[in-house]
């Protein structure tokens, strides 16, 4: 082989193993692992489900769902009867929910799901997505042709959402 064949290939071994350059075959599993877990999260949103929507969020979206369960409860436990009733409806949550709401509840809310991008997650498609390292880009059509994008994170092994 020639000098500079060999020394190519010492360069490209040397940068695969200090992990610099990702396998195409890890970074199709974990492209598949990125579709399966968007998969969930269709599902998840599709039903309402706290339980199942929760561990598919990041720890920044759900430390912003529990902030945002925080004021949501604290103004309701100051409202009057007739607001609390608003509220109550506005949300979709009964009286009981609304007292100990929590970020975990506070996805199964209509503010939560009927905001972007959530709203139309469940009935979207896949256009592609792009992995690099423990961030990964999920390019979606929804139902009504707009194409947008969700960011997910590799956190504790798993892909979650950040759809901030």
């Amino acid at each position: 082989m020639e000098r500079s064949t060999i020394r190519m290939l010492r360069i490209g071994l040397a940068l695969l193993a200090a992990g610099a350059v990702q396998p195409a075959f890890s970074l199709a599993a974990d492209e598949d692992d990125v579709r399966a877990a968007f998969q969930s999260f269709q599902q998840a949103l599709k039903a309402g489900d706290p339980d199942k929507i929760w561990p598919l969020m990041d720890k920044a979206s759900q430390d912003a769902a529990e902030k945002n369960a925080r004021t949501l409860c604290e103004g309701y436990e100051k409202a009057v009867a007739k607001k609390k009733a608003e509220i109550e409806k506005a949300m979709g949550l009964s009286a009981a929910e609304l007292a100990k709401l929590n970020g975990k509840l506070y996805t199964k809310s209509k503010r939560f799901l009927g905001k972007k991008p959530y709203d139309e997650i469940p009935t979207s498609k896949i256009d592609k997505v792009a992995v690099s390292g423990d961030k990964a880009t999920i390019h979606y059509i929804e139902a009504d042709g707009d194409k947008l994008e969700i960011v997910a994170v590799r956190q504790d092994g798993k892909w979650k959402f950040s759809p901030r």
